[in-house]
């Protein structure tokens, strides 16, 4: 018997112990499952040899004994089905074998005529099939579909994401190498070596891939040493996950605060791979290629230009007799002043911008010695400051910050005037100086009209010690004639003198643009990369030890040490990791994926212990290893899967198959599965006749803005420049696209290897009432009333035949005839968008 007092101490023991034993059971669970995934010696299944891991070579004895069929895909997967009991299904109707594949190869359906006429092209079904395979592997459309794919991977977007979510205007140029990449057929160990060294291939592009994730900008950023340090760590975490888990398949991100807790991967293989990208740095690069050195031819004659009007602009401030114009920080020296109090009327800021000051320096009188010379203008010193007003940030802009003796823009900020236009700030001492010089550091903007007085310490008066008029105009004032006022010009030469400068302005900015080459969102690199080290715990400011650039140790060694130049340490991890079978492993899988709606890894970025298992072992070691035989040809792969049985079923049920495998897994017939939303709306497009086929460039836009604090307002109708396909569209991170945001099209806020399959009611509500399915509906009845003018029954005759690539039987056709003769045919083409059999790749 328990007695009462102690009735609820001894049930939280029994609760503590209860969870005890339950961690107990998830840890023994845990460690019994990564055990089922290691090798003979423990080691993880993914990393061992092709030839010693799962996969059994197919030999000429298994084809003899009759257990081999023409493909090996079908080996391996009739193997697999005849230990589960289970068999094929059998072969798909023709015409719906050929939707299938230009819908998983393209992503867009066939046109029934074009199914018509291969099929009647010849009596040889299996050459008819290989011809069409080969011909949408060979369309362009091909690298458009399977670029989307890789793109969901490493959650590649056009904004930079977090807060701000502003645009990285030049992105694009990424997405369309890894388009080209996929329809030129770049061979794998190429396309994995480019995205990690292209630098050194002129293949500026395709580095877009290291900074494909979300990452502060610098303004984002705290200004203190801790908050710099960790903004670093995580720009280059993001890397770090992106070349892991997308090329290794490995979770070597989980390693940045501890060894890993389930592979083969310690902390120190995280910071050691850091190393290789220290000398990373996220923004734009030169694009070289065709269109850079035509810039730079261009460029040649406009820098001659440049040095004739910079020297009309020496001559002319010679012949003026002016003082050189402003910079960034001014030192105006005057007879020395016993003064009390200093003030700087600002009439004017460059380019008539608000008055912005990081400092205003006032100086004793140094009498030949500037060791005893001291800034009387400083808080610290008991001075006290007024403006004429101070803007309202993010971070104050308040006239304090003229005084507290801080001008690093890395973490400090200026006064800024609250309006534009005229602005003063006054300095008061704490005790009258002699006082000889005036000294102010440029805030946001360059003041280029003032004054500067000086109220002296025995009568109060305000007596002026500065000015600009005798000023030289600053190239890149862009203030009109009117408002510019200088000693010793008139107002016509002031005129011709503003002119000259707004013309070396213009030129200077389109030699710069010239000189620069065309810009793209990339990876770019410090020749001295800074030092790696291993953090305790990750926390930036606990700095433990050096690290030398390295691949985490289960892939291979690189043999570098701590100075080693910055491109030998990307150039050997690419080189290493494409000697190495995991990421051959890793492609293959994804490409199965695609095409069979799920990986034989279901968890085709994780590798590890954590990972599914895969479910056909040999296959995939198989595939691995005819990629790297076949010189990393992912279209050969292609090929050998869709041109196998394993592929060509049927996707009817068979009850039995059911109830012992209800998700095909084991592929006893084709997994049916919806198209993708990117798929979904091009097919739309194609079908209702609007599709726009053009390829790269800047994208279209989803929303009525590129990236900022703003909402997204949807775009509700778009032009010609908005059908262009899917993949084309501004991809705007963090924000779900309308309509096809809810059927699961990822928003690149993370990595999406594997798309979810959701099922709601806001899908089918968006399908049946978006103004871009009514409006597309309307398209599709116009296409069908002008090849049929008349003839309503051939009008929805033809409807059909475009969305579901069949004739309508006669109770479909009576549905659809009632429908449209009360509600009028856009109502037919609406319907028909909404059915499983468009929506569906079965």
């Amino acid at each position: 018997m328990i007695p009462a007092t102690s009735h609820h101490a001894f049930l939280r023991s029994l609760s503590r112990l209860s969870l005890f034993l339950a961690s107990c059971l998830l840890l023994f669970s845990a460690l019994f499952i990564s055990s089922s995934f290691a090798g003979e010696e423990g080691e993880l299944w993914s990393l061992l040899p092709l030839n010693g891991g799962f996969a059994t070579a197919v030999t000429e004895d298994n084809a003899s004994s009759g257990s081999f069929n023409s493909n090996p895909v079908d080996f391996w997967i009739s193997q697999t089905l005849q230990d589960k009991g289970l068999s094929m299904s059998c072969p798909e109707d023709p015409g719906k074998l050929l939707r299938r594949v230009s819908l998983d190869v393209t992503g867009l359906p066939p046109s029934p005529e074009s199914i018509q006429e291969a099929l009647s092209s010849s009596d040889d079904l299996d050459q008819v099939y290989e011809q069409w395979v080969d011909e949408a592997l060979a369309s362009p459309r091909y690298g458009e579909r399977w670029a989307q794919h890789w793109l969901d991977v490493i959650r590649w977007a056009e904004t930079v994401g977090f807060e701000t979510n502003l645009a990285r205007s030049n992105a694009w140029h990424y997405r369309d190498w890894v388009i080209n990449a996929f329809n030129e057929d770049k061979p794998y160990d190429e396309f994995v070596f480019e995205q990690i060294a292209g630098d050194t291939l002129e293949s500026d592009a395709a580095l877009g891939f290291l900074v494909a994730g979300p990452a502060n900008l610098p303004g984002q950023i705290g200004r203190d040493e801790e908050s710099m340090r960790q903004a670093r760590q995580d720009e280059l975490d993001e890397t770090i996950r992106t070349v892991s888990q997308g090329i290794l398949g490995l979770t070597v991100g989980c390693a940045r605060c501890h060894d890993h807790k389930f592979d083969p991967i310690s902390q120190k293989d995280y910071y050691s791979m850091q190393a290789v990208f220290a000398g990373l740095n996220y923004g734009d690069r030169r694009l070289r290629g065709e269109e850079n050195d035509r810039w730079a031819k261009e460029a040649e004659p406009l820098a001659e230009k440049l040095v004739e009007l910079e020297r009309d602009y020496q001559a002319r401030q010679s012949h003026y007799g002016l003082r050189p114009p402003l910079g960034q920080t001014e030192v105006e020296e005057f007879q020395p002043l016993r003064a009390k109090a200093v003030k700087m009327w600002i009439d004017a800021s460059e380019s008539n911008a608000s008055a912005s000051l990081y400092e205003l320096e006032v100086w004793s009188r140094s009498c030949g010695d500037s060791s005893i010379s001291k800034n009387v203008a400083l808080a610290s010193s008991g001075a006290q400051v007024t403006a004429s007003s101070f803007a309202l940030e993010n971070q104050t802009r308040h006239p304090d910050n003229l005084i507290d003796g801080g001008y690093d823009d890395r973490q400090d900020f200026p006064w800024r005037s609250g309006r534009g236009g005229p602005a003063w700030a006054q300095i008061d001492f704490q005790e009258p100086a002699d006082v000889d010089r005036v000294v102010w550091r440029a805030g946001y903007s360059v003041p280029v009209n003032y004054r500067i007085e000086v109220q002296l310490a025995d009568t109060g008066e305000w007596v002026e010690v500065a000015h600009t008029r005798d000023r030289t105009p600053r190239i890149n004032d862009g203030r009109g004639a009117d408002q510019v006022t200088v000693d010793g010009m008139t107002a016509e030469e002031t005129k011709s003198f503003l002119e000259l400068t707004r013309s070396i302005r213009q030129t200077r900015g389109e030699l710069g643009r010239l000189q620069a080459g065309p810009q793209t969102y990339a990876a770019q690199f410090s020749k001295d990369p800074e030092t790696t080290w291993l953090l305790n715990r990750g926390d930036p400011m606990q700095r433990s030890e050096k690290v030398p650039p390295a691949a985490p140790g289960v892939i291979g060694d690189l043999g570098l040490d701590l100075n080693a130049p910055e491109v030998d340490r990307r150039v050997g991890l690419a080189k290493l990791m494409t000697e190495h079978p995991l990421p051959y492993r890793v492609i293959a899988n994804r490409v199965w994926q695609h095409h069979f709606g799920r990986g034989l890894v279901d968890t085709p970025s994780d590798f590890g212990r954590q990972g599914s298992k895969p479910t056909h072992p040999e296959l995939l070691d198989w595939m691995a290893a005819f990629l790297q035989e076949n010189n990393g040809s992912l279209k050969a792969l292609h090929k050998v899967i869709l041109m196998s049985n394993t592929y060509r079923q049927s996707s009817q049920p068979k009850a039995e198959a059911l109830s012992v495998d209800a998700e095909s897994k084991w592929l006893w017939r084709y997994p049916p599965h919806r198209l993708e939303a990117e798929a979904i709306r091009d097919s739309i497009l194609l079908v209702s006749g609007k599709i726009n086929y053009q390829m790269g460039g800047p994208g279209f836009d989803f929303f009525n803005q590129r990236g900022g604090l703003s909402d997204y307002h949807p775009k509700e109708t778009f032009d010609e420049s908005g059908w262009r396909r899917m993949v084309y569209a501004h991809k705007i991170r963090m924000q779900s696209v309308d309509i096809f945001g809810a059927l699961d099209c990822p928003d690149a806020g993370q990595m999406q290897p594997k798309r979810t399959r959701s099922i709601t009611p806001i899908q089918a509500l968006s399908l049946l009432n978006s103004p871009f399915i009514l409006r597309q509906s309307q398209f599709l009845a116009e296409r069908a009333m002008h090849e049929a003018p008349d003839d309503l029954r051939n009008q929805i005759q033809r409807c059909v035949k475009w969305v579901w690539l069949r004739d309508p039987n006669d109770m479909e056709l009576d549905a659809l005839m009632g429908l449209a003769q009360e509600h009028g045919l856009e109502q037919v083409a609406r319907t028909l968008f909404n059915t499983s059999e468009f929506l569906y790749i079965q």
